[in-house]
Protein backbone atom coordinates (compact mmCIF):
# COMPACT_ATOMS: atom_id res chain seq x y z
CA UNK A 1 0.00 0.00 0.00
CA UNK A 2 2.68 2.54 1.28
CA UNK A 3 0.82 4.95 2.72
CA UNK A 4 2.12 4.56 5.84
CA UNK A 5 6.01 5.11 6.28
CA UNK A 6 6.43 3.29 9.27
CA UNK A 7 9.88 3.95 8.82
CA UNK A 8 9.50 7.89 9.04
CA UNK A 9 6.56 7.42 11.54
CA UNK A 10 8.44 4.68 14.38
CA UNK A 11 10.73 7.74 15.52
CA UNK A 12 7.93 9.69 16.25
CA UNK A 13 5.43 7.09 17.95
CA UNK A 14 6.96 7.14 21.16
CA UNK A 15 6.66 11.09 21.50
CA UNK A 16 3.28 10.35 20.98
CA UNK A 17 2.65 7.87 23.04
CA UNK A 18 4.40 9.99 26.14
CA UNK A 19 2.51 12.80 25.10
CA UNK A 20 -1.12 11.14 25.40
CA UNK A 21 0.12 8.96 28.27
CA UNK A 22 0.97 12.44 30.65
CA UNK A 23 -2.09 14.04 28.96
CA UNK A 24 -4.63 11.04 29.94
CA UNK A 25 -3.20 11.55 33.52
CA UNK A 26 -3.98 14.98 33.38
CA UNK A 27 -7.26 14.82 32.72
CA UNK A 28 -8.01 14.11 36.33
CA UNK A 29 -6.40 16.46 37.85
CA UNK A 30 -7.91 19.27 35.54
CA UNK A 31 -10.86 19.73 33.51
CA UNK A 32 -10.54 19.00 29.80
CA UNK A 33 -13.41 21.97 28.86
CA UNK A 34 -10.49 24.60 29.33
CA UNK A 35 -9.27 23.81 25.69
CA UNK A 36 -12.29 23.91 24.06
CA UNK A 37 -12.05 27.54 22.79
CA UNK A 38 -8.60 26.98 21.82
CA UNK A 39 -9.37 23.50 19.59
CA UNK A 40 -12.24 25.37 18.25
CA UNK A 41 -9.74 27.98 17.05
CA UNK A 42 -6.91 26.14 16.09
CA UNK A 43 -9.48 23.85 13.97
CA UNK A 44 -10.60 27.29 12.02
CA UNK A 45 -7.11 27.71 11.06
CA UNK A 46 -6.23 24.35 9.81
CA UNK A 47 -9.71 24.46 7.88
CA UNK A 48 -9.06 28.07 6.56
CA UNK A 49 -5.66 27.16 5.79
CA UNK A 50 -6.61 23.87 3.80
CA UNK A 51 -9.56 25.60 1.79
CA UNK A 52 -7.43 28.50 0.28
CA UNK A 53 -3.54 26.72 -0.34
CA UNK A 54 -5.74 24.45 -2.95
CA UNK A 55 -2.64 22.71 -4.54
CA UNK A 56 -1.65 22.00 -0.43
CA UNK A 57 -1.09 18.07 -0.05
CA UNK A 58 -1.86 17.25 -3.49
CA UNK A 59 1.68 15.29 -4.40
CA UNK A 60 4.04 14.56 -1.70
CA UNK A 61 7.26 16.80 -1.46
CA UNK A 62 10.35 15.42 0.30
CA UNK A 63 11.68 17.64 2.44
CA UNK A 64 14.94 17.68 4.37
CA UNK A 65 14.20 19.35 8.02
CA UNK A 66 17.17 21.38 9.76
CA UNK A 67 17.68 19.64 13.59
CA UNK A 68 16.04 22.78 14.73
CA UNK A 69 12.58 22.06 12.70
CA UNK A 70 12.88 17.79 13.13
CA UNK A 71 12.90 18.99 17.01
CA UNK A 72 9.77 21.67 16.69
CA UNK A 73 8.15 18.66 15.23
CA UNK A 74 8.84 16.07 17.26
CA UNK A 75 7.61 19.23 19.90
CA UNK A 76 4.26 19.32 18.17
CA UNK A 77 3.64 16.22 17.61
CA UNK A 78 4.25 15.16 21.57
CA UNK A 79 1.69 18.09 22.07
CA UNK A 80 -0.87 16.89 19.82
CA UNK A 81 -0.22 13.19 21.89
CA UNK A 82 -1.06 15.32 25.09
CA UNK A 83 -3.87 16.84 23.32
CA UNK A 84 -5.04 13.73 22.72
CA UNK A 85 -5.01 12.17 26.12
CA UNK A 86 -6.44 15.03 27.40
CA UNK A 87 -9.10 16.18 25.29
CA UNK A 88 -9.25 14.17 21.53
CA UNK A 89 -11.64 16.28 19.54
CA UNK A 90 -9.77 17.18 16.11
CA UNK A 91 -6.63 15.06 16.64
CA UNK A 92 -6.40 13.45 13.13
CA UNK A 93 -6.76 16.87 11.80
CA UNK A 94 -4.10 18.10 13.92
CA UNK A 95 -1.76 15.62 13.19
CA UNK A 96 -2.96 15.21 9.32
CA UNK A 97 -2.00 19.04 9.38
CA UNK A 98 1.61 18.69 10.81
CA UNK A 99 2.60 15.76 8.23
CA UNK A 100 1.34 17.69 5.43
CA UNK A 101 3.83 20.62 6.54
CA UNK A 102 6.50 17.65 6.58
CA UNK A 103 5.66 17.18 2.91
CA UNK A 104 3.47 14.03 2.72
CA UNK A 105 0.67 14.14 0.42
CA UNK A 106 -3.81 14.07 1.72
CA UNK A 107 -3.37 10.05 1.44
CA UNK A 108 0.30 9.87 3.23
CA UNK A 109 -0.60 12.43 5.80
CA UNK A 110 -4.27 10.36 6.63
CA UNK A 111 -2.13 6.88 6.52
CA UNK A 112 0.32 8.05 8.79
CA UNK A 113 -2.33 10.12 11.04
CA UNK A 114 -3.84 7.08 11.83
CA UNK A 115 -1.06 5.21 13.14
CA UNK A 116 -0.71 7.84 15.57
CA UNK A 117 -3.70 8.46 16.66
CA UNK A 118 -3.79 5.00 17.23
CA UNK A 119 -0.78 5.25 19.10
CA UNK A 120 -1.81 7.95 21.36
CA UNK A 121 -5.26 5.93 21.92
CA UNK A 122 -3.06 3.31 23.50
CA UNK A 123 -1.17 5.49 25.54
CA UNK A 124 -4.81 7.09 27.01
CA UNK A 125 -6.05 3.95 27.70
CA UNK A 126 -3.36 2.50 29.18
CA UNK A 127 -3.15 5.39 31.51
CA UNK A 128 -7.35 5.04 31.94
CA UNK A 129 -6.72 1.36 32.67
CA UNK A 130 -4.14 2.13 35.34
CA UNK A 131 -6.44 4.59 36.62
CA UNK A 132 -9.32 2.54 36.73
CA UNK A 133 -11.56 4.25 34.63
CA UNK A 134 -11.90 2.20 31.63
CA UNK A 135 -16.09 1.14 30.88
CA UNK A 136 -15.20 -2.21 28.53
CA UNK A 137 -19.23 -2.75 28.21
CA UNK A 138 -19.24 1.05 26.10
CA UNK A 139 -15.29 0.44 25.15
CA UNK A 140 -15.04 -2.80 23.40
CA UNK A 141 -17.99 -2.69 21.12
CA UNK A 142 -17.01 1.26 20.57
CA UNK A 143 -13.13 -0.52 19.60
CA UNK A 144 -14.63 -3.06 17.46
CA UNK A 145 -16.80 -0.62 15.22
CA UNK A 146 -14.01 2.32 14.99
CA UNK A 147 -11.40 -0.47 13.71
CA UNK A 148 -14.06 -2.03 11.02
CA UNK A 149 -14.76 1.94 10.54
CA UNK A 150 -11.43 2.84 9.58
CA UNK A 151 -10.74 -0.34 7.70
CA UNK A 152 -13.34 0.16 5.55
CA UNK A 153 -12.07 3.72 5.62
CA UNK A 154 -8.76 3.24 4.64
CA UNK A 155 -10.14 0.98 1.75
CA UNK A 156 -12.09 4.24 0.47
CA UNK A 157 -9.21 6.59 0.51
CA UNK A 158 -6.82 4.07 -0.74
CA UNK A 159 -9.68 3.68 -4.01
CA UNK A 160 -10.40 7.42 -4.62
CA UNK A 161 -7.14 8.94 -3.80
CA UNK A 162 -5.46 12.68 -2.78
CA UNK A 163 -8.45 14.60 -4.20
CA UNK A 164 -11.26 13.10 -2.15
CA UNK A 165 -9.25 12.69 0.97
CA UNK A 166 -8.47 16.70 0.92
CA UNK A 167 -12.32 16.95 0.61
CA UNK A 168 -13.26 14.83 3.45
CA UNK A 169 -10.64 16.23 5.43
CA UNK A 170 -12.18 20.27 4.96
CA UNK A 171 -15.80 18.90 5.23
CA UNK A 172 -15.43 16.57 8.10
CA UNK A 173 -12.91 19.30 9.90
CA UNK A 174 -15.82 21.85 9.53
CA UNK A 175 -18.28 19.66 10.95
CA UNK A 176 -16.10 18.95 13.86
CA UNK A 177 -15.80 22.63 14.54
CA UNK A 178 -19.86 22.63 13.69
CA UNK A 179 -20.62 20.23 16.75
CA UNK A 180 -17.91 21.47 19.12
CA UNK A 181 -18.73 25.18 18.88
CA UNK A 182 -22.09 24.22 19.19
CA UNK A 183 -21.39 22.13 22.48
CA UNK A 184 -19.52 25.18 24.05
CA UNK A 185 -21.74 27.87 22.93
CA UNK A 186 -24.82 25.97 24.02
CA UNK A 187 -23.35 25.00 27.51
CA UNK A 188 -22.73 29.01 28.33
Amino acid sequence: MGQVDVKKIKKIMPFIFIGSFIGAYTVHLVSPTILKPLMLVMLVLVTAYTVFKKDWGQQPKERTLSTVKKIAFVGAFAAIGFYDGFFGPGTGSFFIFLLLMMGNDFLQAAGNAKSFNFTSNLAALAMFLILGKVNFLYGLPMGFVMIFGAIMGAKFALKRGTKMIRVIFIIMTCTLIVKNAWDYFSSH
